[in-house]
């Protein structure tokens, strides 16, 4: 298959991309390298497959919807797209509200348009967990979405509903996938697992917001959601919504003592205030995802954590100590 995946740069992304490739796929990359995060560290992510002669990079903005027609054009066709390309993060979102309206709404709407004027074969977008908001846990893909606690969330939830639109006006084939706290090679600097690492090699300050028994995460190792993905490829839905989470939620006292484990080393973490819009619990009820697409998140919150820190370890010195 031919496909496109915005956001190619980014942690998932990245990781995506090389999966792809590796399950002989051929990828072109959109990514406009913005400095939500420092652009090194995503020129980093891709230097292992950018002269793969399977992937195509290109620096183009979803906003830009004339460079972005022509990526549609002169690449494709395209059997899929895989939309990413967001702005993520729940504290950032609340100080910089239009930036999340212009870039997760305006970006997402110019996709799904090409993909209808290119005719392509089918959308997958990533979502969010955050999206929950205080449902009741585990969540569950037909819980009404009430109360999203951020502007980042509320642009996703946003964004499915357009696309839910697009699948029902123009025929466009559309899942959306809630991902739930993934984890692998290249994570995000401002990520948790990023920083606690950080913290054990490095001695830097791991900043605690919340409380270390109440609050919970779903994490989730990316290669499984990966799998989750090429099936939903091999067989497009007319618009279905899957959570992909590990349905099991760690606490933050675990994930700590765990990270320890791994490293032999002790965080050095640092109580700070609360900040607003964050979730307590993220936990992912994932029967559909197992019935419909033999989705078995089996790696175990230890052994993900491992696998991040073992690439970790061979990195550059100014990445680990994220200085890139």
């Amino acid at each position: 298959m031919k496909i496109l995946v915005t956001g190619a740069a980014g942690f998932f992304g990245s990781n995506l991309c090389e999966y792809l490739l590796a399950n002989n796929h051929q990828v072109v990359g959109v990514d406009n390298f913005n400095d939500y995060y420092s652009p090194a560290v995503k020129e980093y992510n891709i230097r292992e497959f950018k002269d793969n002669k399977d992937f195509t990079l290109r620096r183009v903005d979803i906003l830009e919807v004339e460079a972005l027609d022509k990526v549609f054009e002169e690449d494709g066709p395209f059997d899929h797209v895989i939309h990413l390309a967001a702005w993520a993060g729940v504290t950032y979102s609340i100080e910089h509200p239009i930036t999340y309206v212009r870039n997760n709404v305006e970006g997402t709407v110019n996709v799904a348009e090409l993909s209808v004027k290119h005719k392509v074969g089918g959308v997958i977008f990533a979502s969010t967990s955050s999206v929950y908001g205080s449902n009741e846990t585990p969540f569950t893909e037909d819980m009404a979405i009430k109360d999203p606690k951020s502007p980042y969330p509320a642009t996703k939830m946003a964004c499915e509903l357009l696309l839910k639109t697009y699948s029902m006006n123009f025929d466009l084939p559309v899942s959306i996938i809630r991902i739930f706290n993934p984890q692998g090679k290249r994570m995000r600097p401002d990520l948790a697992l990023s920083k606690l690492i950080r913290s054990c090699e490095h001695g830097t300050e791991f900043p605690i917001f919340q409380d270390l028994d109440s609050t919970g995460r779903d994490y989730s190792y990316v290669g499984h959601m990966f799998d989750a993905i090429e099936t939903i490829m091999s067989k497009p839905f007319a618009y279905e919504v899957f959570n992909l989470g590990n349905s099991a939620p760690v606490t933050l006292r675990e994930l700590i003592d765990t990270v320890e484990k791994v490293t032999g080393k002790k965080v050095n973490g640092k109580e700070m205030p609360a900040r607003k819009g964050e979730m307590k619990l993220t936990f992912a009820n994932i029967d559909k995802a197992k019935k419909m697409l033999g989705y078995k998140p089996s790696t175990p919150i230890e052994e993900s954590i491992k696998i991040f820190y073992e690439w970790y370890l061979e990195q550059d010195e100014a990445y680990q100590k994220g200085q890139l």
